[in-house]
Order: structure tokens, then sequence, then C-alpha cells
């Protein structure tokens, strides 16, 4: 009921304002009950979409690429919320070299992720003050009424990308695993898995799916991207069966259908090379 009733008050207060909640990095919206939305705006630093759960004595924030300037705007969101204590992070992946990232969250909040991204984050060159707990395939937590039922990708977007489904609000948050309507960044991708996985995220048909990017959608969302991602893999091996270079490759490579695709020009360079080399096995 309280979960309820702090949720209730938020949608009054926003509606008022005209649009959910709006800040410099992120877009806060209402999914379901305690269960909120953090958009990354095109303007921010903001790297990716984060996912806000409200259960009934504690927050857990799940994302990743959280910048300390993010951190810190999440939490000021959430404390507009519910005067609950933001208690556990469930990091879903962390790109390694990347100091800046991940690392400035309250030393009281406990990190939740998976081995491969512990590993990732021990190899950086910063202390990690938080605890962390780590599992290997999955994890299922149960905070009173609320389920979170953990899964870890392997070899996907990254190694270790964990994804969450909240069962009894049917919310299903793939982190950077999949993009709704826009391309990003893909340059540690395991392609031929990570189409598996986008497999796997359309059939667990979600009534409600937080992308990594773009806004909140179903599993229609994720077969669009699905079928980009088949599309642009299919036209990159056509260019290695034919014997083509890398730099051959980049010269010829055209995908009509998708070049109009917000963020495909913008990581085209870096997408194919990954693509090329991955399933080419270099």
């Amino acid at each position: 009921m309280t979960r309820f009733i702090l949720s209730l008050s938020l949608v009054m207060i926003l509606a008022c304002t005209g649009r959910t909640a709006s800040a410099a990095n992120y877009d806060i919206k209402l999914i379901d009950n305690g269960v909120f939305a953090a958009i990354a705006l095109p303007e921010g630093k903001a790297g990716s979409n984060a996912l806000i759960i409200i259960t009934p004595h504690q927050v857990i924030l799940a994302g990743s690429h959280f910048i300390p300037e993010g951190i810190k705007e999440l939490i000021a969101a959430i404390a507009e919320i519910t005067p609950l204590p933001l208690r556990s992070v469930i990091l879903t992946h962390h790109h390694k070299g990347f100091n800046y990232v991940d690392f400035d969250f309250p030393a009281n909040v406990e990190i939740i992720t998976s081995w491969q991204t512990w590993q990732a984050l021990k190899s950086e060159t910063r202390p990690l003050r938080n605890s962390v707990t780590f599992f290997e395939k999955g994890l299922t937590l149960v905070r009173s009424d609320t389920s979170i039922v953990l899964a870890s990708a392997e070899f996907g977007h990254s190694e270790g990308d964990v994804f969450l489904f909240l069962p009894n609000e049917g919310v299903l948050f793939t982190s950077d695993l999949f993009y709704n309507d826009v391309v990003g960044y893909m340059g540690e991708g395991h392609m031929r898995d990570w189409i598996i996985t986008l497999e796997t995220l359309e059939a667990v048909g979600a009534q409600y799916v937080v992308p990594g990017l773009g806004q909140v959608t179903d599993r229609s969302g994720i077969r669009r991207f699905r079928l980009f991602f088949k599309d642009f893999l299919t036209e990159v091996l056509g260019y290695i069966e034919a014997g083509k270079t890398l730099d051959e490759t980049r010269k010829a490579f055209k995908l009509p259908a998708h070049e109009k695709m917000p963020g495909y020009k913008a990581f085209l360079d870096v997408n194919l090379t990954r693509a090329y080399r991955d399933l080419k096995d270099e």
C-alpha cells in the first residue's frame, strides 16, 4: 500500500507539470507500481538507461555506465519518489578501461552483478569501496513482495551482460543487449551469441521492455532490433565470404533500409569493425 500511495502521489505531481520528470541526464518515467525507467536524454551525459525498483523497505537501481553526475541525479530523483534508501545496484555490465563510471556509488550500497562484470571492475586502477555480490548464470532476489530474476547472457553486448525480469510487474530490463529504434555501441559484442540472446529476450513476452537506449517498449521493439541486427550481420558476412578485407568492407558497406536509424552513422565504423572481426574470428 505504501508503494502504491507513493507512486500515485508522484503521478499526480508529474501530471501537473505536463511530463513525467526531467533533469540533466535522465527522464524518469513510471512504468508500473513501484517501477520507474530512467531514460537517458540524448543531450545528457548518461550513456544508458537505468531502472529504479521501489520495494517495501528499500530501493534497487539497475543499469550501467553510471557517471558521478548521473548517480547524484538518480539518487535525488529517488528521494523525490520515496523516503526509502537506495541499498543495491544491479550493475548490468562494465566496459574495461572506463575508470570514471560505475565507481561512485555511496559506500553503503551493495553492487550485484555477474562474475564477468566483477572481473572487469577488478581490472580497473580505481579501488571499489562497495560490497559486491556476483553470480555466474542466474540469481533471484526476493525483497518482501518483489521478485527480481537476474540472468547473465555470458556473451552478448559484452562479457557477462545481466538482464532482469520482474515477473509480477511484467517488466524486462535488457540494458544494452537491446536498443529500441536506435543503434548503440557494439564494440565488444559477441555477435552470434548476441542474436541468440535477442531471441531469448523476445520470447520472455514481457508487457514492458526497458532497453539500454530508447523509450520503453514491448517485445515488438526487440523484434525490430533483432531484424536490424540480423540484416547488419548478414551484410557483414557477405563481405567476409566474398573475401573482402576489413578496409574494403568499410568502403563498400551499405544497409539502406536502416541507415536513417539514430546512432547508425555515429557507431558504424566501430560496430562494423567489431562485427567483421568477431564473425571472422580474428
